[in-house]
């Protein structure tokens, strides 16, 4: 057997607060794989770290009476130093916040998807989950609340940037479809289908600088906004890799690598199944290969 390359991922966590088993859980599952396959032989490389840039954590800095800065980095050196009592293996610990390569790749990577006519400025109004990072709409509620937290969402009314998911319906059900995309297990291949099926929406991808507080990766040429956390979070899978500067780990990881795994919680499906594929589309580079979401620990 000829040696292969391997990627794995895991998702990166908020640090509004210490870990949990589900982290743990989370690291547990990709270290596996990656120890897997460099028994195999394979060229492995295997990243972790934190979401620094969530409004979840400046809430719980102002909660505590800290400085955001301060929470974050207390916090990501707790998830951080999981690695001696997880016995875990992985290559490299990126952070999202205070990481120049990580601003500068995420900042490449929406002008790719800008110059690809994907980004455009509108107002929006909707049912916000701070929790999530995410927005609902409203049959999605449950008794007007978040369905995953159950806590009141926010009513959050501005004008902020967009990315046109609704152009790549056709691209990712092929690729899910297909297995160019493969989704495991088959319940939650399913359910990214059933979402892609029943229509995409353009999806919100920057804040204001005021209700971020001015933490955040600025938006390219517009002082007002930062980056929505999701976009800038995911970027992490290609900027740990160099990404900013088109470098030879990304090249060798990503873009010429047959396998491009990401390990996530069920809850984190469609950012990872829809909105990060065509993201990284509308850019021109390849999405991910193999996406296992797990369940949640209760």
């Amino acid at each position: 057997m000829h040696p292969d390359r391997y990627y794995v991922t895991t998702a990166i966590p908020y640090v509004n607060a210490a870990p949990h088993v589900g982290h743990a859980v989370l690291m547990i599952y990709a270290d596996v794989l990656a120890r897997y396959h460099r028994q195999q032989g394979d060229d492995t490389w295997s990243p972790t770290g934190t979401d620094d840039n969530s409004l979840t954590n400046v809430l719980a800095a102002e909660a505590e009476g800290l400085p955001v800065r301060a929470l974050v980095d207390r916090n990501a050196e707790s998830f951080r130093a999981l690695r001696v009592p997880l016995a875990l293996s992985f290559d490299d610990f990126i952070r999202t916040s205070g990481n120049p390569a990580h601003a500068a790749g995420a900042q490449k990577l929406w002008r790719a998807c800008a110059g690809s006519g994907d980004v455009y400025r509108r107002h929006y109004r909707g049912q916000y989950c701070v929790r999530c990072e995410r927005f609902y709409a409203e049959d999605e509620l449950v008794d007007g609340r978040c369905p995953v937290h159950l806590v009141p969402t926010q009513l959050v009314d501005e004008e902020n940037y967009f990315f046109r998911l609704s152009r790549y319906g056709d691209v990712l059900e092929n690729l899910v479809e297909s297995g160019q995309v493969r989704i495991v297990p088959e319940t939650r291949r399913a359910e990214a289908l059933r979402f892609i099926r029943g229509g995409l929406e353009d999806f919100s991808v920057s804040r204001t600088q005021a209700r971020a507080r001015g933490w955040g990766i600025p938006v390219p040429d517009d002082s007002e906004q930062v980056m929505y956390v999701w976009f800038d979070a995911l970027c992490n899978y290609v900027t740990a890799l160099d990404y900013a500067t088109d470098g030879e780990a990304y090249r060798r990881y990503w873009r010429e690598n047959p396998h491009r795994v990401h390990v996530i919680g069920k809850d984190l499906l469609r950012f990872h199944a829809v909105y990060w594929p065509a993201m990284l589309i509308s850019a021109g580079e390849p999405p991910p290969t193999t996406i296992y979401a797990h369940e949640f620990f209760t």
